[in-house]
């Protein structure tokens, strides 16, 4: 009975040794105060266990956020970085454009009047001083329609739209092939020149076999209009000397051209040039002569020059072997 009133208080017995009965024998008293004890020391234990494992526990989160927070920092770190650099991205890609842009619209221009292989070198190079004015020596390609005056004059202008269209298809293909600088067309007239703003060897050769081509194809161009009852015909003046060359206009406009006596003589020896002749001066004459089929016509007095000057047609190309 002793025991189990004992054994009923243990919880409450922590502060206060086991009061030894006094009804009990010593021995016995004894024995259940070494039990008292005992169950004390027992009910202690678990208690600590827990604690120590609780601080284990603590001290392996705040070890684990710390972990995590570092994780977390060096992530931050790198997005940020990452965002910047991305931000550099963005600004080089925003100048490529701009100079692509700048680009595209110096080649825009140009191509009015160059040939592309030089519009794409001088884009390359993103230097336009060879635009700059200049004097050299060039060889003038001037070409118009026989009749054209009068056609335009009684015509729908729809069928004026219609032949320019048909004309300046014909031409321009060939204008690229042979590399021809084109200075401008105005309605019927196209005038190339040769030698500039890039030097090219035998430019006066390249300016016939140019004009030769032209013919043709304009030829076949006025055979269709001819059915159709108008009079048209097609002649081309060329001409070699020096000229003064460079850009002209404004920045929304520029056009590059010559200006010079030999720009004045093609467009009198054009003029002057009946339908499928090919008028050149003497100097291009001799430099053709190898490779030209001549045909002699005799000095002409041509408007706007002090004297008569040789004239000759091109028939056509020699035969090559």
């Amino acid at each position: 009975m002793a025991v189990e009133s004992l054994r009923a208080c243990r919880p409450i017995a922590v502060s206060y040794p086991a009061a030894k009965p006094e009804h009990m024998p010593s021995e016995q008293a004894g024995t259940a105060a070494d039990r008292g004890l005992q169950s004390r020391a027992v009910g202690q234990a678990p208690t600590a266990e827990v604690f120590q494992g609780i601080n284990a526990s603590l001290s392996d989160l705040t070890s684990a956020f710390g972990t995590i927070l570092e994780y977390a920092m060096r992530l931050l770190d790198e997005l940020r970085q990452r965002n910047d650099e991305l931000a550099s991205w963005n600004r080089e890609l925003e100048a490529q454009i701009a100079a692509q842009l700048a680009a595209l619209e110096r080649a825009g221009k140009l191509q009015r009047f160059l040939p592309p292989q030089l519009v794409d070198l001088i884009v390359s190079q993103g230097n336009e001083s060879i635009l700059e004015s200049h004097r050299r020596e060039i060889v003038v390609v001037f070409c118009d329609i026989r009749g054209f005056t009068p056609f335009a004059e009684h015509a729908e202008p729809e069928e004026v739209m219609a032949l320019l269209r048909d004309y300046h298809a014909a031409l321009g293909p060939i204008i690229l092939q042979f590399k021809g600088t084109l200075d401008h067309y105005t309605g019927d007239g196209v005038m190339v020149f040769f030698n500039d703003p890039l030097p090219c060897r035998d430019p006066a050769k390249r300016a016939v076999e140019m004009a030769v081509a032209m013919r043709e194809a304009v030829a076949v161009v006025l055979r269709a209009w001819r059915r159709h009852g108008h009079d048209l015909g097609f002649g081309v003046g060329i001409s070699q000397g020096y000229a003064t060359l460079g850009q002209i206009g404004f920045d929304e406009r520029l056009n590059y051209t010559a200006i010079g006596t030999v720009t004045n003589l093609t467009a009198r020896l054009c003029t002057e040039a009946k339908d499928g002749q090919i008028l050149v001066s003497p100097r291009v004459a001799n430099a053709v002569a190898d490779t030209a089929l001549l045909e002699e016509i005799g000095e002409l007095s041509l408007k706007g020059l002090s004297r008569a000057i040789a004239v000759y047609n091109i028939l056509g190309l020699q035969a090559t072997h």
